[in-house]
């Protein structure tokens, strides 16, 4: 906690300096714009962080306290059945002048995930299919910290900026079984971008991020304790390295780039290419750091859009689409003693392909104290995962579409509500599942779980409510609300959060 402090009291000293510029903003532009529709459909473009040169109109200062309580009983059982955290974020962004931005952030977060099951790492979506899993599982507590921050500078004819991050987590479990897993990833972003034809820019960026994950799992009862599995992907395990291995280290790279072209003015259009490329090794630090398996991925995205206006009227069309193949390697051992694994090859067995588009429109309309947006949307997603010798596999199609509506009131100079509305429907129009049946029950019915939640159709409601007004303690204060309600076929989660805060 004391790291978020200083690092938060360092945001604060360095970026409340230089505000000459912002003696004539108003704090209702500045929250006009901070949930504008058409700037977060914009801010696809600062993956490049020479594009955040531009991006806003108006400096901004935020600090806020959250709590959020997630109950989700329908949801894959790596991920568990919820959570309930509380945290503080302070975030900020300085126009120092017209040629320089800079930016940071800074997040403490804390709480627990509920009913974690074949799973004891942290990192899911990270480290799939590569986990220690048993079949007991629990709540596991986690903490959070976050830190990030840029730099942006116009020369010449070009503008340049770099970005980095770092963040670092604790999950653990104070209840057999006990894993304790500590994780940390830093990244770091280059860009610039320049004009083209006068009105035009072209961008263009490289990004690169190290990953790590140490896992220890122990446990206190001397009266036995669970098979450990070595999962491998669909409910498939090593069998040579499962049972009595309690210690593995995650190594991952990414690297990626991209390209971007857009409207210099006032970004009424653009065009946005990405790439990243991403390894991830699992060493089992109890036999020498022998290397158990690998991970490699590859992810493609792109996204577009264009902006028209008329009077006080303003829509646009939008599109983004992604590509995502993750494959996964294991090496083969053979075991002379308990102590003593030699390495005899390798097999790329598990495939997991993801592909998403979706298409949106935007509709605003907006006078001097009111601003109403509707964002429909239609997309589909298409998932195919795999793994070979055994064979297993699922295929799912979906197809979602919906609208969310934001209702923007500003009263006086001090004084604004914000309320957002939203509703959409997944529909899996074509479904298909082959399991490896042949393991244990309690892994066959958890893949057949996992694979209901999957394929189930279901629709989702929210509501996310933020209200600004002067405090006398506190100037400029807001208070938020969010509720996110998905209904299922056999049953429904439910996600509520609350803010509390200032903005300047």
């Amino acid at each position: 906690m004391k790291y978020f402090l200083s690092i938060s009291a360092l945001l604060t000293s360095l970026l409340t300096t230089n505000l000459h510029g912002q003696i004539n903003d108003t704090i209702i532009e500045k929250v006009r714009e901070e949930y504008s529709y058409e700037r977060l459909l914009k801010n696809t473009l600062i993956v490049n962080p020479s594009n955040t040169s531009g991006a806003r109109t108006y400096s901004i200062t935020t600090f806020n306290l959250f709590s959020k309580n997630d109950d989700t009983p329908n949801e894959v059982q790596q991920k568990g059945k919820g959570s309930n955290l509380w945290g503080a974020e302070a975030r900020t962004l300085q126009i120092l002048d017209p040629k320089t931005v800079v930016w940071g952030n800074a997040i403490y977060s804390q709480g627990k995930k509920k009913q974690v099951m074949w799973n004891e790492n942290a990192d899911y979506d990270i480290i799939y299919p590569y986990l220690a899993a048993d079949s007991v599982g629990g709540d596991m507590k986690f903490e959070d910290y976050i830190f990030s921050g840029g730099y942006s500078r116009a020369l010449n004819s070009f503008t340049i900026g770099i970005t980095g991050s770092y963040k670092a987590s604790l999950s653990y479990r104070d209840v057999d079984p006990r894993p304790k897993n500590t994780t940390a990833s830093f990244s770091l972003a280059l860009g610039a971008n320049t004009s083209i034809f006068q009105k035009i820019k072209i961008g263009a960026y490289v990004d690169a991020e190290k990953y790590t994950q140490k896992h220890y799992l122990s446990f206190v009862s001397n009266q036995g304790f669970p098979m450990i599995y070595n999962m491998t992907g669909l409910g498939n395990y090593n069998e040579l390295l499962s049972g009595k291995l309690r210690q593995a280290y995650y190594e991952g790279w990414s690297y990626g780039g991209g390209l971007q072209l857009f409207e210099a003015e006032n970004r009424n259009w653009y065009l946005n290419l990405g790439m990243k490329k991403f390894t991830l090794d699992k060493l089992l630090t109890e036999y020498t750091d022998l290397n158990a398996s690998r991970i490699n991925e590859q992810q493609f995205t792109f996204s577009s859009g264009k902006f028209f206006t008329a009077n006080k009227l303003s829509w646009g069309l939008f599109l983004d689409a992604s590509h995502i193949e993750r494959k996964g390697t294991e090496n083969l051992f053979l075991n002379d003693n308990s102590r003593n694994y030699i390495r005899i090859g390798s097999a790329e067995r598990y495939n997991h392909q993801l592909t998403a588009a979706v298409f949106k429109g935007l509709i605003q309309l907006e006078n001097n104290n009111r601003k109403s947006s509707l964002l429909p949307f239609v997309g589909i997603t298409k998932e195919n995962e795999k793994y070979h010798n055994p064979v297993s596999g699922i295929e799912l199609n979906k197809l979602i579409y919906g609208a969310d509506y934001q209702w923007l009131k500003t009263f006086d100079s001090n004084l604004a509500l914000s309320l957002s509305l939203g509703v959409s429907v997944t529909d899996v129009y074509k479904k298909g599942a082959v399991f490896n049946n042949s393991g244990t029950p309690s892994i066959n019915k958890m893949l057949q779980d996992n694979y209901n939640y999957q394929s189930s159709d279901f629709w989702q409601a929210k509501v996310d409510i933020n209200f600004h007004f002067n405090f006398p303690v506190i100037k400029n204060a807001y208070v938020g609300g969010k509720m996110l309600y998905s209904n299922f076929n056999n049953g429904k989660n439910m996600s509520l959060a609350a803010t509390i805060g200032g903005i300047f």
